[in-house]
């Protein structure tokens, strides 16, 4: 018998991502999430090949808040919101 309601968690290592990744996490479509970054792009800057960058990805989560399905510690919001 399965658990109805229950979502997956996991919990979050900052890491470098992909715009694909990006977007799941935020709950979005990729095409959505292609219009938030181009917004932000002068301050994240552009992605290499395929993924933000570790300092990218801090500062995409920077602008546009944690995700909502995001398990992370006290200790990992810290180090994300420092300057």
């Amino acid at each position: 018998m399965k658990s109805q309601g229950l979502e997956k968690q996991e919990t979050f290592v900052l890491k470098a991502l992909t715009h694909k990744q990006l977007a799941q996490m935020y709950g979005v479509s990729w095409l959505t999430f292609q219009k938030w970054i181009k917004k932000v792009e002068q301050e994240v800057g552009r992605k290499t090949g395929h993924f933000y960058h570790i300092h990218q990805v801090k500062k995409i989560i920077q602008l546009f808040g944690l995700p909502k399905q995001l398990v992370i510690s006290t200790d990992d919001v810290e180090t994300i919101f420092k300057n």
